[in-house]
């Protein structure tokens, strides 16, 4: 089966196939704070992709075969009526709690695997592009191959330079125009003050605090998480006799 094409600004690129898919998360990134022209305010948002391991094709000689990927784009909110929230209790096949949700390190889905269905729409410029239109757990009895591309997290309130490198060009510029992109430059250029400027007479003039290490929370090369991860104790720890898991 031939994948569609879309043509547009980034030049032509082949579409993963409409359908229901076995996928695997293996990216998850902050773009930061930035303003969202449709809405006119500012918006922070977290991109999630997925590579879909049994759709296989070659998009250069060089790399041979390689997964087809579908993303999706979305504000950084867990409300009990926000998008993210929905996606991610859709994913794990569950409810959260309030405190669950505002309890969940978004990087521990990384290397989850899911069933995403594919859906194909088109701008008015004609392009088109692929739009995850639904996802759920992956089926019991059913299992998704290793993962092939590496895992990549990024965290814009927590920079780290390898995987910001690692991202491609374009997304490096979205996220260097965020506001958290700006105030870590801000504080990087702030004079540093010595721990006698600071505290006062009584401690030796030439001693300065420690610098804080530039790096973030680093990339996994490989998902810590099983194929069976998709349940919230995976995600919170067990539960206790009340049936919470805290």
């Amino acid at each position: 089966m031939k994948a569609p094409v879309s043509t547009g600004s980034t030049g032509t690129k082949q579409l993963a196939p409409e359908g229901t898919h076995v996928a695997r998360c293996y990216q998850i990134i902050d773009k930061g704070t930035t303003f969202d022209e449709k809405w006119q305010n500012k918006k922070r948002k977290v991109q999630f992709v997925f590579e879909l391991p049994n759709e296989l094709t070659t998009f250069s000689p060089e790399k041979g075969e390689q997964p087809f990927m579908a993303k999706t784009i979305m504000n950084l909110s867990m409300s009990d009526k926000s998008i993210m929230r929905k996606f991610i209790e859709s994913w794990l096949g569950k409810k959260m709690t309030d405190k669950q949700a505002s309890d969940l390190d978004l990087f521990k889905l990384a290397g989850m695997p899911c069933m995403l269905n594919l859906g194909h729409n088109t701008l008015a410029d004609g392009r088109t592009f692929v739009n995850i239109m639904s996802i759920a757990p992956m089926p019991k009895g059913m299992s998704c191959p290793d993962q092939i591309n590496e895992t990549l997290c990024y965290d814009t309130t927590e920079h780290n330079e390898e995987v910001y490198n690692k991202l491609p060009e374009f997304m490096q510029d979205d996220i260097a125009k965020s506001d958290e992109w700006a105030a870590r430059l801000a504080a990087d250029n702030k004079p540093k003050v010595s721990v006698a400027q600071e505290y006062g007479t009584g401690f030796a003039t030439n001693i300065v605090p420690a610098e804080v290490p530039k790096g973030g929370k680093p990339y996994v090369s490989k998902s810590t998480l099983d194929d069976t991860a998709t349940d919230l104790d995976d995600l919170f720890g067990s539960s206790d006799s009340t049936g919470l898991p805290f």
